[in-house]
């Protein structure tokens, strides 16, 4: 099998040949190891909006600047109701960026808020899905999204950030929840356009921490909305998947009656507490596309190695089960992780994987 029909048969809840091994592309650096290791199976996982965002009556500028040898990037958007603006930091890894600043300020940033949610209007860009589809071909999938958290997440992350979340929904609360609605009511918009979209799985919303939302709030407002998208996407034979990358113990009940088909990024030990035995138990008809532990990709490449045979013996006989890459390894780490990680489905990864195991043979590769 390919990589791409390695992954298409596990979201079809079938065995492949071998369990899949993924990486987002902009996380792997092009080159010689780069292609050494895609013939070894590694492919990419690439997330891609199938729709984009037009706002007729609001206008958008940026301007990036340099302090203290650090690049920062403003944006600032001005409505007929106000102005508002955020910073970030541009000093992140494979392009990421780092929020140092948030909108929300005032009572009055609501009002500006609500009337560029209410002003959103999405576009499809289907040709650009298509032509992610043609480029990648077999050596990797394309998955659809929104470009953009539910309601609730896009308020706690974009909005006024995880340290102030609390405060605003308890000092502001009615600015608060109408904005919810109106972020709400921007996401339904695009639905429908979602399920018409030629991706067969849509990635919808990520980053979301018990800790911070809870599991109460967690099932009363951010649940809702991904049912809502869920059931179009099920009318047209096509599945959501949820970017859960914290730790999930305690979202296990919810999520396992939940319409969600795939938890992607899922985080096993020693990072988070649930490992994939359990999660599996806990979710008997759900894909999940683990995300390999970064921390353990500091590690030596034996531990490395061990790691990902004891992920392969767990997710037995290895349906519904991809392990990818979707925290950022160290520049001086990735060629040995990488490595190591594909020694490991090399000896145990081929299907049907036995549900118990000794390990055989030894680590292959050296510590490069």
């Amino acid at each position: 099998m390919t990589v791409r029909q390695r992954i298409e048969t596990v979201l079809r809840g079938e065995l492949p040949d071998r369990v899949p091994f993924t990486i987002y592309p902009m996380m792997l650096p092009r080159g010689l190891e780069e292609r050494k290791l895609r013939e070894r199976g590694l492919g990419f996982s690439c997330r891609t909006p199938v729709v984009q965002w037009e706002h007729p009556s609001c206008q958008v500028s940026t301007r990036r600047f340099q302090e203290a040898g650090r690049r920062f990037e403003r944006v600032t958007w001005t409505t007929p109701v106000g102005e508002v603006w955020s910073t970030n930091a541009l000093d992140g890894a494979y392009g990421s960026t780092w929020a140092i600043d948030h909108p929300i300020r005032t009572r009055d940033d609501y009002r500006t808020l609500i009337f560029m949610a209410e002003d959103a209007r999405p576009v499809p860009c289907y040709d650009e899905v298509r032509r992610l589809q043609q480029a990648f071909g077999d050596d990797g999938y394309v998955i659809g999204s929104l470009g953009l958290y539910s309601p609730l997440m896009d308020i706690v992350v974009n909005l006024v950030g995880s340290g102030s979340f609390g405060y605003e929904m308890s000092d502001n609360p009615d600015p608060f929840w109408s904005l919810y609605e109106a972020l709400r009511g921007k996401a339904r918009r695009a639905y429908p356009l979602a399920a018409q979209s030629p991706v067969q799985l849509v990635i919808y919303d990520g980053n979301i921490h018990p800790q911070v939302i809870g599991t109460e709030r967690f099932a009363k407002y951010i649940l809702p909305c991904h049912e809502e998208l869920a059931g179009l996407l099920h009318d047209q034979g096509k599945i959501i998947g949820t970017h859960l990358d914290a730790d999930n113990r305690t979202f296990l009940e919810r999520v396992g009656s939940s319409s969600i088909d795939v938890i992607e990024a899922f985080t096993p030990p020693p990072d988070c507490s649930v490992r994939v035995s359990e999660a599996r138990d806990a979710w008997p008809r759900k894909i999940i596309w683990s995300n390999f532990p970064s921390s353990v990709h500091v590690a030596a490449a034996e531990a490395v190695f061990l790691t990902t045979a004891d992920l392969l013996e767990e997710a037995a006989p290895g349906d519904r089960f991809l392990i990818g890459i979707t925290e950022d390894i160290p520049e001086d780490r990735w060629r040995t992780s990488l490595n190591a990680i594909a020694d490991a489905l090399d000896e145990f990864g081929t299907t049907p994987i036995p549900r118990r195991r000794r390990h055989r043979g030894q680590v292959g590769g050296d510590d490069r």
